[in-house]
């Protein structure tokens, strides 16, 4: 009995750690191998996700030509936003359920981007299988599309995290060309809105000085307003196909599970001796 005692002294010092390692050097090179090996093939079978990255710098900001001067950011997080207004309204655009919806319309069928699977909407009837699909469709769309402020330069960086990596390419160019439309066409709507508010004031008043003030005002904000919407922003750095993925990253995914591959290697040497040793007593002592 006393041969089967298990002791760790005896078990657990770096003398008898070395010499097992020796011993079981095989079973030792084996396991790192196979946690490296296993590391290569999951890095080549794995979907690889390709970013696309433009930088765009917004139109010289003032208070004058803030596109929705009275729109709310209920429900926005102000986390990355800027004290910029002219900012804030392209962030506040690009994370609009209403901006994004049309991507939705537009790529519905696009699989690089959509993998809508009918097994997930079965028992659905058709309006709410429609509703699901755009809920998903937009929870994607905010996944996909990030972006980044930098205070001191007023850039955006605006990124697309896609699997392909040409589409994300064509992706990113039609979603800043759609942005630049979609702000213009509210820059549009906000002109003559505020064009009808200062005519009818100016019509309303019956003093002559009060209706010039007006009017001046009135041309001033459209002038304003005017040249933010012939120039919404600039793109300073252009949309390039990517040559580096970033998921998986293989050189660091191999080395990182291969360390692991060694630890876990060293446990069961070192542990070896000690289940050998239960395994003899159970032997001996069957219950």
């Amino acid at each position: 009995m006393n041969e089967n005692k298990i002791t760790l002294t005896d078990d657990f010092n770096i003398f008898n750690l070395i010499r097992n390692l020796w011993k079981d050097r095989i079973l030792f090179m084996a396991i790192i191998a196979a946690f490296g090996i296993g590391s290569i093939i999951y890095t080549l079978a794995v979907d690889p996700i390709w970013e696309v990255i433009s930088v765009i710098k917004p139109a010289d900001p003032s208070e004058e030509t803030t596109l929705n001067e009275a729109s709310p950011i209920i429900g926005l997080s102000l986390g990355g936003y800027s004290h910029d207004p002219v900012i804030n309204n392209i962030l506040i655009t690009i994370k609009s359920d209403t901006f994004l919806e049309q991507f939705y319309h537009k790529y519905k069928s696009s699989i690089e981007l959509f993998d809508f699977k009918e097994k997930d909407y079965e028992g659905m009837d058709q309006k709410q299988k429609a509703e699901m699909m755009r809920h998903n469709a937009l929870e994607k769309l905010h996944k996909v599309i990030d972006f980044q402020v930098n205070s001191d330069h007023n850039t955006i960086t605006i990124s697309v995290k896609l699997k392909d990596k040409y589409f994300a390419y064509d992706f990113l160019n039609d979603f800043l060309s759609t942005l630049k439309e979609y702000i213009v066409k509210q820059n549009t709507e906000e002109m003559e809105e505020d064009f009808r508010f200062y005519s009818e004031l100016s019509q309303k008043s019956n003093d002559p000085m009060i209706s010039q003030m007006l009017e001046k005002k009135v041309m001033e904000k459209m002038e304003k307003k005017y040249k933010l919407t012939s120039n919404v922003f600039r793109i300073v750095q252009k949309p390039a196909v990517p040559a580096k993925r970033i998921f998986p990253k293989r050189t660091m995914t191999v080395v990182v599970v291969t360390m692991i591959g060694t630890l876990f290697s060293l446990m069961i040497i070192s542990l070896k001796p000690v289940f050998i040793k239960i395994y003899k007593m159970l032997k001996d002592n069957p219950a």
